[in-house]
């Protein structure tokens, strides 16, 4: 496999960059406090992790001791060429994450930004660390400020990747049971589409995914205004994959897609939207029983997209914080009552619990079990791997 990053990086940060290393990690709440700093991944051996391993000639980059038994030739000037005539200068890769690009070199404001997927040719420029970036057909779209590290080869994906990590979990009737927490990438594990505008999918084909992403929380369309954090990234447990790929398959036959807006949600995060919303039925209060939940990664605010890629009717929009988004309400239309019944039937059948408040919320029947962590969204590491 062509991998271009080799070219820019050392043997070991081509197969693991970008890593990001957190310097704030979380383990379970104690003696009032919401999480506890334990720094968990300042250890983390991302390529452990993953059985990866390095001949340790790989890694030794001393200077070679000269042999001088052996006579190196003479340079012929009439029939010398350049070093390098076959030297790539350009390829064709895929944004991962997002690229700004700038009008020229060396510009501090950005014109525009590339989304993440998108195919786009990066030409090295000569001892910089900037690269122009043009489209596929060659349309010149400006430059990339360390472009190569934004980009990856098509062959190959990006996903988040955290310890498995174990502690103490608070209940509601405010015992605490021994929990753990496996979060993972969905990206993983299921064909997503990622977009932050849920209605702008008419023109793609859903039945080539699994699941949308569409994190609310990473875009202006929250209660505050602004972005909780920038990544488009929906994390949850390992253990409850199997039971929301049964749910994606019910919905799938009769031709629904899932999109999911909101999934695992660092403590901090929980903390900053309470702090706003103060009310415990709509935002839970971190430090109530077993708190909002989200940050054990067992919960899924969702709902469901038709076949013609149009976002069915439900009693509110997402994230409504009223009481016409309880189940209860008598202000909705009978359509979305049909509709929100039909994903909680669907959602319950599979393993998932519900809450009267919200109709788009959904948790895992085992929930308790799980460690509330407080992962910042934007730190957590990245792994590149090639597509199985």
């Amino acid at each position: 496999m062509k991998f271009p990053l080799y070219r820019h990086l050392c043997v070991f940060c081509s197969v693991l960059l970008p890593l990001t290393v957190c310097t704030a990690c979380a383990g379970s709440r104690t003696d009032g406090s919401y999480y506890a700093e334990n720094r968990t991944f300042e250890t983390f051996d991302v390529a452990a992790a993953l059985g990866i391993s390095f001949e340790q000639t790989l890694l030794d980059f001393s200077e070679p001791e000269e042999d001088e038994s052996v006579s190196l030739p003479t340079a012929d000037a009439e029939n010398s060429v350049p070093n390098d005539t076959d030297h790539e200068t350009s390829f064709l890769m895929r944004v991962y994450e997002k690229m700004e690009l700038y009008a020229k070199v060396g510009d501090t404001t950005p014109t525009q930004t590339l989304s993440d997927g998108t195919p786009v040719v990066l030409t090295e420029i000569e001892n910089s660390i900037w690269a122009e970036v043009e489209s596929v057909d060659g349309k010149p779209l400006g430059y990339a400020k360390e472009g190569f590290l934004h980009a990856v080869d098509p062959d190959c994906t990006v996903y988040a990747e955290l310890p498995i990590e174990y502690g103490m979990a608070k209940t509601n009737d405010e015992t605490y049971v021994e929990a753990y927490s496996h979060l993972v990438d969905v990206r993983k594990y299921l064909k997503v589409y990622e977009t932050t505008d849920p209605n702008s999918l008419s023109a793609v084909n859903l039945s080539d995914y699994d699941v949308v992403v569409c994190m609310q929380l990473s875009t202006e369309k929250t209660t505050i205004r602004e972005p909780f954090y920038d990544r488009n990234l929906c994390m949850l447990q390992y253990d409850i994959l199997p039971k929301l790929l049964d749910a994606i398959e019910l919905f799938r036959e009769d031709g629904y897609t899932v999109i999911i807006y909101d999934a695992y949600r660092p403590t901090s995060v929980q903390q900053r939207w309470f702090d706003v919303v103060r009310v415990h039925k709509w935002v839970a209060d971190p430090s109530r029983g077993m708190g909002g939940v989200h940050d054990r990664g067992t919960a899924i605010d969702m709902s469901l997209i038709d076949k013609n890629g149009n976002l069915v009717e439900m009693p509110t929009p997402m994230h409504t914080f009223t009481e016409a988004a309880a189940r209860s309400s008598t202000t909705m239309t009978d359509t979305a009552r049909a509709n929100m019944n039909y994903m909680k039937d669907v959602m319950e059948s599979c393993g998932f619990d519900y809450i009267n408040s919200e109709w788009w919320h959904f948790q895992d029947v085992n929930t308790k079990y799980y460690l509330p962590t407080d992962h910042p969204i934007d730190d957590i590491p990245l792994v590149i791997a090639e597509k199985e």
